[in-house]
């Protein structure tokens, strides 16, 4: 659709300055599509337009002949989104799952203002700027997400030379507050869901325990075979981390009564398979010692606790299969402290461990006496 041509007297007057019934001048930002009064002195609102019209299009990324002479060459956000893609599937070799989470967030980032600006000229208030925004257009986790994102982006570009060093304008951002929605698994509650699990195909009873001895993750628990057994140990490669582990069978965590050693020859039945867990009897084009999914564990851990009949906490979701691992990382730590805990769980930082800790209030806290 065109536009509508102006008026002849007003053909000469700054783009997007308009003048009402009464004489006021005012001017309408073309992205927010707000009203800002100028007044009613023409020279002054022509004057104030002008200068908020190159603000625009400096927010856009477009930059005036006198920018491109000054600034050096540089490489766009909007190009480096790109290039950024592909240097991290190439160099970290990510998961599946934890590309199609960079990806979202790639997205997000190209929703951005700023996207057409050269890397150098971004500042930290544009960037802030936009976080909040999302944050209340979109949800908190999606503004962390973008903040995470970008602050990744720009140290990679830091890495490759396109900003100075020290110079990351999303380094001093605030980062977003959110509350997990996801309740926490109490060891009461996963009692009650195990006791429910026992009733099921052997395979989900045995998934639930070595998801709690080993403290693994979903996909390395699908991924265990009897053959990782070796010399008194399981050795795990993570698929997210590629954190390598040899953890000894002999490993027990008391709260459950069992050790690796314990639930390993529980895997072990009538199906000959070289998966510990497996399934057990045929079904479709399933055959008897066929390996458990990663998916499969998600829905069968999902019918579990839905048979368990729990209530939980209001305003959460309910726990996933992902949540024994906390829990396993909180009953580790209380019976064999803070370092075997971020050991078992393969994780390099004491801050990740701690947010596994993290009971989100599930659990009251005993105040222990000493002496």
């Amino acid at each position: 659709m065109a536009a509508r041509r102006r008026e002849a007297k007003r053909r000469n007057w700054p783009a997007r300055l308009n003048q009402n019934g009464a004489g006021y001048f005012y001017w309408r930002d073309p992205d927010t599509k707000k009203n800002h009064g100028l007044g009613r002195d023409q020279a002054r609102a022509f004057a104030e337009a002008r200068a908020a019209n190159l603000a625009v299009e400096q927010r856009r990324g477009t930059k005036s002949l006198a920018q491109k002479i000054l600034e050096p060459e540089g490489k766009t956000l909007d190009v480096w989104t790109g290039e950024y893609e592909t240097i991290y599937k190439e160099t970290r070799k990510p998961t599946e799952a934890t590309m199609k989470t960079v990806q979202a967030g790639i997205r997000a980032v190209r929703k951005c203002p700023f996207l057409g600006k050269n890397l150098r000229s971004i500042r930290t208030e544009e960037v802030a700027e936009f976080i909040s925004s999302a944050a209340e257009s979109r949800s908190p986790q999606m503004a962390v997400l973008i903040r995470k994102t970008l602050l990744d982006m720009f140290r990679e570009a830091e890495i490759k030379g396109l900003i100075d060093n020290g110079t990351n304008p999303v380094k001093v951002t605030r980062i977003p507050d959110f509350e997990v929605e996801r309740s926490r698994l109490t060891l009461d509650q996963f009692r009650t869901v195990y006791e429910a699990a026992l009733t099921m195909d052997p395979w989900i009873a045995r998934s639930i325990e070595l998801a709690m001895v080993t403290a693994q993750r979903r996909e390395d628990v699908a991924n265990m075979q009897f053959g990782d057994v070796k010399d008194g140990f399981l050795f795990v490669s993570q698929e997210k981390t590629k954190v390598k582990l040899r953890i000894p069978v002999t490993v027990r965590l008391d709260a459950i009564g069992l050790s690796l050693d314990d639930v390993v020859k529980r895997c072990r039945d009538n199906a000959v398979s070289k998966w510990m867990l497996h399934h057990n009897r045929p079904l479709l084009i399933r055959k008897p010692g066929d390996p458990v999914g990663k998916d499969a564990l998600t829905k069968a851990f999902q019918k579990v606790r839905e048979k368990a009949k729990i209530t939980w906490e209001e305003g959460r979701t309910a726990p996933s299969f992902h949540e024994l691992r906390s829990l396993a990382a909180r009953l580790y730590t209380e019976q064999h402290g803070e370092d075997f805990a971020q050991a078992i769980l393969g994780h390099k930082s004491a801050n990740m461990t701690a947010m596994y800790r993290d009971t989100r209030g599930a659990e009251w806290t005993e105040v222990k006496l000493t002496g």
